[in-house]
């Protein structure tokens, strides 16, 4: 009779935990897959203030957060051409060894149709410019990001050339296609948990309406900052970014990134730095390289 309750005991407690095999919110491993970059990209457009400090390479990156239930891409590069209308973003800022989703996922023996959450940290191009080569992942983008392109059509001729200087009417457009499928969630409420152990936080300055991502990984929480921080600089010394919508909103969002990882600024991860090379396991796939953050 006691071994009989024993494993009844057992069955009703692997129930109450969603199976001895279900994943949980630590286990996801994270990558930077890079898609490209720009050669001598000047200092001052990284850090504020850093004039006369020179150029340096930036990189492209999507990040990868994976585990047996998930495949969620934050942020999904650009194409390398103007097919359909779209600008041609090389020739205006000079990208070079731009690679399109499909080349970028094979690497990590993934294909565009099993990503099933794309975050978008926000719509400029190299962040949400491959919308539509995602026909079955379910998007997240803050109601305030979009609401804010929206609303910016309407500025003057000049404001609103210098507001769009890095986005495209296409990837609203993109947008609208995917809420029309209902595959799309505007976020209004900060902390929004998009699947368990992986948070968005609103973040903005940068944007109307960027944000963070937090992940909870068996090394501990990571802070994936994409254009909240392009660098390590940016976190640590609270300088912003070369570009930005408003500057005190990103110092204060810049405090909220260190804050999500209790200021270990280790465990942020910038969205532009090349010393992420260095500092993680990295590897040459092709023309680009993948980087391991958390396996």
């Amino acid at each position: 009779m006691k071994k009989i309750i024993f494993i009844f005991t057992l069955i009703f407690s692997f129930i109450l935990s969603g199976s001895a095999f279900a994943a949980q919110k630590g286990d996801y491993s994270v990558k930077l897959l890079e898609y490209g970059g720009i050669e001598g990209y000047p200092k001052s457009g990284l850090v504020y203030g850093a004039h006369n400090q020179g150029t340096t390479y930036l990189p492209f990156f999507y990040n990868l957060i994976q585990n047996k239930d998930h495949n969620i891409l934050f942020d999904i590069g650009y194409r390398n051409d103007s097919a359909d209308g779209q600008k041609d973003w090389s020739k205006l800022f000079g990208g070079s060894d731009i690679e399109a989703p499909a080349e970028v996922l094979k690497k990590v023996n993934l294909t565009p149709n099993e990503i099933d959450t794309i975050i978008l940290s926000h719509l400029h191009f190299d962040h949400a410019g491959n919308i539509d080569q995602f026909p079955k992942a379910h998007f997240y983008v803050q109601k305030e990001e979009l609401d804010g392109w929206v609303s910016s059509l309407s500025l003057p001729d000049k404001v609103r050339e210098w507001v769009w200087l890095a986005t495209d009417i296409d990837h609203i457009n993109d947008l609208m296609e995917v809420a029309a499928e209902n595959r799309l969630t505007l976020i209004e409420e900060d902390n929004f948990e998009v699947a368990e152990g992986v948070k968005v936080h609103k973040a903005k300055g940068h944007t109307f309406g960027t944000q963070a991502v937090s992940v909870e990984t068996k090394k501990g929480t990571y802070a994936l900052a994409q254009d909240v921080v392009y660098t390590y600089e940016n976190a640590t010394d609270y300088k912003p970014l070369g570009l930005g919508l408003d500057n005190l909103e990103q110092v204060m969002s810049i405090h909220k990134v260190n804050e999500l990882v209790g200021g270990n600024v280790d465990s942020i991860i910038p969205g532009h730095d090349i010393a992420v090379f260095d500092q993680y396991p990295t590897e040459q796939v092709g023309k680009n390289r993948v980087v391991t953050i958390v396996k």
